[in-house]
């Protein structure tokens, strides 16, 4: 064994312990969430069981419409990113491969998702790292779009002049921060910190902007299935559309800041709650945001089965001849 191999031994397994103790102390926070989701529900089950519910049905089917729209909207946001890192695989796949491993960020340990995409674009013979990098790109995207969100719908949701001005203020910030004279080296020494490869390349700051227009279209797509699910149990009216949006835009960001917690399970469910009780009091508000909780879940499994069954339609398509474009090869 060589020098150079008897120094590396011991940074691998400091390494290894590090990760296991992240791992474990997420297990450990989901299940302290899942505790306390449990004793506030039981506390407030008064409220919730005096709240009037009432199941609209018409109102769930555009909730899960909506919301599966925005899956796929985010589906083929990673294929254009590919493209962006001159990464060739179908769409189809692209949706489906993205649609399976987004189901494996709530396993504890922050890496299952990069893995499972990873993987896939291996056995495609994608590169790894540029996979990686648009991995990068796709994280930061979305919480920027929700920032931007946020800062656009905030006056609807808390109007304070302050706040408002402030959240206003914020998004030339985030213009300037995805520049990629900015983002590279940004995100480069966020890579190293992680014991990461750096990105190797940065997409050029229009087809930024382009994304990030179409990352903030999906937010409102998903504000949209929120708010269809809220007026589908509660009596919400049309006007606290925006509100609901911008408190779904604030919780993905509080999960992702609060990044420890697997899916942001807990905290999500607490900022939507605290955003919205105003309207729908403490406890029903909390029951819903669990119940939101709940519902994307379903409709996040339900995508990742259509997009699975799509993907091996179009590839049973293609072995009998017929190309993409319909005609027969």
């Amino acid at each position: 064994m060589t020098g150079a191999s008897l120094m590396a031994a011991p940074q691998d397994g400091a390494r290894r312990r590090r990760r296991r103790a992240l791992q474990a102390a997420q297990y450990a926070l989901a299940a302290a969430a899942v505790v306390f989701v449990v004793l506030v529900l039981v506390r407030s089950w008064g409220d919730v069981r005096a709240y009037d519910w009432r199941v609209r049905w018409t109102w769930l089917v555009c909730s899960a419409a909506a919301f599966l729209c925005f899956y796929l909207a985010q589906g083929l946001a990673w294929h254009l990113l590919l493209r962006a890192f001159a990464l060739r695989a179908p769409a189809a796949w692209a949706v489906a491969s993205w649609s399976r491993s987004i189901l494996a960020r709530y396993i504890p340990g922050n890496v299952f998702m990069i893995v499972d995409r990873v993987l896939a674009g291996r056995r495609r013979g994608l590169s790894a790292r540029r996979v990686t990098a648009a991995m990068v790109y796709e994280q930061a995207l979305g919480f920027c779009a929700a920032l931007v969100t946020l800062g656009l719908l905030l006056p609807f949701l808390d109007y304070r002049k302050g706040a408002v001005a402030l959240s206003l203020a914020g998004i030339p910030v985030i213009l300037v921060f995805l520049h990629p004279r900015v983002f590279g080296p940004v995100a480069d020494h966020l890579l190293r910190l992680l014991h990461r490869e750096p990105l190797g390349a940065v997409l050029g700051f229009r087809r930024v902007l382009a994304l990030l227009g179409a990352y903030v279209a999906c937010w409102f797509v998903a504000g949209l299935g929120c708010w269809t699910l809220a007026a589908g149990v509660v009596s919400v009216g049309g006007e606290l559309a925006p509100a609901v949006t911008a408190a779904f835009a604030l919780a993905y960001v509080a999960g992702m800041v609060a990044f420890v917690f697997p899916g942001g399970i807990g905290v999500r469910e607490v900022v939507l709650a605290a955003a919205l009780g105003g309207e729908l009091g403490g406890g029903v508000a909390f029951a819903w945001a669990l119940l939101l909780r709940l519902w994307v879940v379903a409709v996040e499994v339900a995508f990742a089965g259509l997009a699975t069954l799509a993907e091996a339609m179009r590839g049973g398509r293609s072995r009998t001849g017929v190309d993409a474009g319909g005609t027969e090869g």
